[in-house]
């Protein structure tokens, strides 16, 4: 477990926030405390369920079922990755399975947008948590999704930082940081930083 520093977003009027919202395209590198605050405040667990209600979360973001099957993986730029643990509210240092697969993701997201210098934000899908309840989940997970990288970006805004999604999934991503069996579909890629001033 990462001993990060907890920080509080500065007070801001709600449709203030939502008009000054835009992707900003050139970024600078924020600290890991201030990407860490944005994925723990949008992603946080404040009730887990148990009994009949195992499993299901009650978060900020919305999910089907209460299931929330989209996590966060943080990777700078020297390709170290923290992943968040929701239920227990950690950050934790992973160790990447495949370094050659890491690099082609992080490739990617820099040709994409090579003006930002910032933390990817990789978002992998448990695929068998919908399934649980759902015949078929695949538009549930992909809504999800959808639901994660707007509120990461709202929280993005609360805290003052910039927020880019690339519009690529990033399965080498997901494929690089977990075991070779995983179950896990990559669901998008994002770039959080700091703005740069013009």
């Amino acid at each position: 477990m990462l001993d990060i520093p907890r920080l509080v977003p500065p007070s801001r009027n709600f449709v203030d926030l939502l008009r000054s919202r835009r992707s900003a395209r050139q970024l600078e590198i924020a600290t890991l405390s201030e990407v860490a605050a944005v994925v723990r405040e949008a992603l946080k667990a404040d009730f887990i369920g148990t009994g009949p209600q195992e499993g299901r979360k009650r978060k900020r973001v919305i999910s089907a079922g209460a299931l929330h099957p989209v996590k966060c993986v943080v990777v700078d730029p020297d390709a170290h990755a923290v992943a968040y643990d929701d239920k227990k509210d950690e950050f934790l240092s992973i160790e990447p399975r495949n370094s050659v697969l890491l690099a082609d993701g992080l490739a990617k997201s820099a040709a994409i947008l090579p003006t930002a210098n910032g933390h990817i934000i990789s978002l992998i899908a448990d695929v068998r948590a919908l399934s649980i309840i759902y015949a078929n989940p695949d538009s549930l997970l992909w809504r999800d999704a959808g639901a994660v990288l707007q509120t990461l970006a709202l929280v993005c805004e609360a805290f003052d930082l910039g927020f880019c999604p690339l519009g690529i999934l990033g399965q080498e991503l997901a494929d690089a940081l977990l075991p070779a069996d995983h179950q896990f579909l990559g669901v998008g890629i994002a770039v959080i930083g700091r703005r740069v001033a013009r």
